[in-house]
């Protein structure tokens, strides 16, 4: 048996050739009961197009790029990875990261050229970058639409999803509130603005109750389970120290729960743990970590939906949408009452 061809799709449906080219490329101009029709027959033969012959009509390369500040592995890019590639397959899409990190020290003609030769139909922009007002400068002079993933800047500028962080951060004290914690620290990093959201909603929840924060914010060099462990060391050893600590990461939290062990501290006896992302590994230490559950790899996926449904219309004409996706805690072993 012959491969099924797009003209013989055309010609079961009774509809044009470019009806179903329409149907395929996620267009406009196809009646809903026409793309349906279609739809149904591509569906029932199992037909896969040709990404290459697919492109030919056109100027999609139907590849959608994953910006990443490193390529490092690291887990939260590994969930947006995720997300960003279920989506694209699901849309006839393909996925490819495009690290950026140091691209300030590149020639900005040479990153343009780079970004351009890559022939991205749209992009994916995490954090750090999707507050970087040069990548974005430099993704509008390329006509590349994108969508953002936490931004905390220049809201209006494109669409994107996000969660609450300062919410989610009120809730990790709440829970700490509610077992007698009252000398709660805040531990955080310096990578992206979501630490302040997170250390924002810590202070938040003090005032709410007239108090005044027990400390100010406090962040590690580098925001890995090994860079937080000096710190670690220094709040564990310390004459007076918190009876919990809000990491603004799991791998923050690791770092501390090795410090606390280090000195012979008991979780939770001693001191109360809280992490943040849900994180692997956050099931397997011992204790289990309890810790708020960031939907990364749904944001990953919602950002890629949206950027999709953006090129089946106008490109000149750039709507906005925002998602925002809901986050939960987690409550394992590292939490209990206060003795």
């Amino acid at each position: 048996m012959k491969n099924l061809t797009i003209v013989d799709i055309a010609r079961e449906a009774e509809v044009s050739i470019k009806s179903v080219s329409r149907v395929l490329n996620h267009e406009y101009g196809v009646s809903p009961a026409t793309r349906a029709r279609v739809q149904a027959i591509i569906d029932a033969r199992g037909f896969k197009p040709n990404a290459a012959a697919r492109s030919l009509p056109g100027s999609r390369s139907y590849l959608v790029g994953l910006m990443i500040y490193n390529d490092e592995i690291h887990y939260y890019y590994s969930a947006l990875q995720t997300g960003v590639m279920r989506a694209a397959r699901r849309h006839g899409y393909h996925m490819i990261m495009e690290p950026m990190r140091g691209y300030e020290q590149e020639d900005r003609l040479a990153v343009l050229k780079r970004l351009n030769t890559s022939r991205f139909d749209a992009m994916i922009v995490p954090p750090p970058m999707c507050d970087d007002p040069a990548i974005l400068d430099m993704l509008d002079e390329l006509n590349i639409p994108y969508v953002r993933i936490a931004p905390r800047t220049q809201l209006e500028r494109s669409s994107y999803v996000f969660m609450n962080d300062s919410q989610a951060a009120y809730e990790a004290i709440d829970h700490l509130w509610q077992l007698g914690h009252r000398d709660i620290l805040y531990v955080g990093f310096r990578e992206t603005g979501a630490s302040e959201d997170r250390y924002e909603g810590y202070t938040r929840y003090f005032r709410d109750k007239s108090l005044v924060p027990p400390y100010p914010l406090m962040e590690v060099a580098i925001a890995s389970a090994k860079g937080a462990i000096a710190t670690g060391e220094a709040i564990m050893s310390a004459r007076s120290r918190p009876t919990a600590i809000f990491a603004g990461n799991d791998m923050i939290a690791f770092g501390m729960m090795t410090a606390a062990a280090k000195y012979g501290l008991t979780i939770p006896g001693d001191i109360s743990i809280v992490g943040f992302d849900d994180s692997p590994g956050a099931e397997t230490v011992w204790p289990p970590l309890t810790t708020i559950r960031q939907p990364i790899t749904d944001m990953g996926e919602s950002a890629t939906d949206l950027v999709v449904k953006g090129l089946g219309g106008d490109l000149a004409v750039k709507t906005k949408e925002v998602q925002r996706l809901d986050f939960s805690l987690v409550i394992r072993g590292t939490t209990a009452a206060l003795k």
